[in-house]
């Protein structure tokens, strides 16, 4: 496989592990900007998962464990991506783009690393049944995901 191939598949997967991040936020933790009616309403992926208090303290403490690192890291990581995509558009030397893409691909794997721990510890507080319902929420939202990106296919 190329090494661009493997930065796209790279990116696609850490687009998934990212959105269970997001996904995970938005259900355990009310957004100030958002009404209270507005989070009743949002069908979030823990939200019939049946989570005891227990398990919903336990995945708190983790998202406030990897959170700052997470939001840290996805900000460089579009600044990094913005100004490669200036650079290639741009007249900067090739060395130079080749350099910033290093940088971007290596700055995706440690992003996708800090994501994919975070999900293997809230997996550890998930029962195998909530870990079998959590795989088909996400499956779905994946599938929903490819319609609205690809309604043809």
């Amino acid at each position: 496989m190329s090494r661009i191939s493997k930065g796209v598949v790279i990116c696609f997967a850490l687009i998934g592990v990212c959105s269970l991040g997001q996904w995970v936020g938005n259900t355990l933790q009310p957004s100030v900007a958002q009404s209270p009616e507005r989070q009743r309403q949002r069908p979030g992926l823990f939200r019939d998962l049946q989570l005891s208090r227990q398990q919903r303290r336990e995945i708190r403490a983790i998202r406030q464990q990897y959170g700052p690192q997470t939001r840290e890291k996805a900000q460089l990581l579009r600044q990094t991506r913005k100004e490669l995509k200036a650079m290639i558009a741009g007249e900067a030397p090739d060395a130079e783009v080749r350099t910033q893409f290093q940088s971007l691909d290596q700055l995706t794997q440690e992003t996708l690393k800090l994501r994919f721990e975070n999900m293997m510890a809230i997996r550890k507080v998930l029962t195998p049944d909530q870990r079998q319902q959590l795989a088909e929420k996400l499956a779905e939202r994946r599938r929903q995901r490819q319609r609205r990106f690809n309604p043809e296919g």
